[in-house]
């Protein structure tokens, strides 16, 4: 039997068939969302659940999640969950105008050149630039944060251990209360560098991907999301990943 500890001193019991068949679900929950949108990576963390079982318990959904992650079940591709069967492929064509514009991207860092500035700089069409860096948010290697605003995701991942040092700090500041550890955007402006509405858009897209939630005028963490970064060997390798762990 599978213990899994809830909030306050309450506890999920769960024999191994029946984790077997939540887990089950989930694959399948999968399955359905590539045969509808093959040209997607996958769905995120919370948008899965949504899929899943909306009232599923938020521990038991991250306890479900990083067994599979952990098997082998089911990978991560950026914010995005897969398969291990499902891909996003680029052409060789594709792969080939994409690594400059990638490497631009992570030069970029935190405040990464906007689309049309990519285009200009590498002499290309606009449009195509941005068909293009939408396939490879598609494929999980850069994410969409504003319109024409891609992250690479090494900048993404920075980003996100920041939030999570601010909530530290902020579950250990006596002056708020206990357990709140929300971050604000001032806050994360000030740590950042960035501009406040640039501070806002990452901070909201965080909770799009389902690494924060909007409490109030603050961004909680959600129960148990990491979000850890590996980049890859070479640009044409394959993606990095971003992985939600405990």
């Amino acid at each position: 039997t599978r213990r899994i500890a809830l909030r306050g001193d309450d506890a999920l019991l769960l024999a191994p068939a029946a984790l077997l068949a939540l887990q089950e679900r989930v694959l399948a929950a999968l399955a359905i969302f590539h045969a509808r949108a093959p040209d997607e990576a996958g769905p995120e963390l919370w948008r899965l659940k949504r899929i899943v079982d909306a009232e599923m318990e938020d521990a038991l959904w991250s306890h479900l999640v990083e067994g599979l992650l952990a098997q082998g079940g089911i990978l991560a591709c950026g914010a995005s969950l897969h398969l291990p069967t499902h891909s996003v492929e680029l052409t060789p064509q594709e792969q080939a105008m994409a690594e400059p514009l990638l490497a631009a991207l992570e030069q970029g860092r935190a405040d990464p050149p906007w689309t049309r500035d990519l285009a200009r700089g590498f002499g290309l069409a606009e449009d195509e630039t941005r068909r293009l860096l939408r396939k490879l948010a598609k494929a999980g290697q850069i994410s969409q944060v504003v319109h024409d605003l891609f992250y690479h995701q090494a900048a993404l991942a920075e980003l996100a251990q920041l939030v999570r040092t601010l909530a530290g700090k902020a579950e250990l500041d006596e002056s708020l209360a206990p357990g709140s550890g929300a971050v604000g955007a001032a806050t994360f402006r000030d740590a950042s560098g960035l501009g406040r509405k640039r501070a806002i858009q990452v901070l909201e897209f965080f909770d799009r991907v389902g690494y924060t939630r909007r409490v109030g005028n603050g961004h909680l963490l959600r129960p148990q999301a990491l979000w850890s970064y590996t980049a890859a060997p070479t640009a044409s390798s394959g993606t990095a990943e971003s992985t939600l762990i405990r």
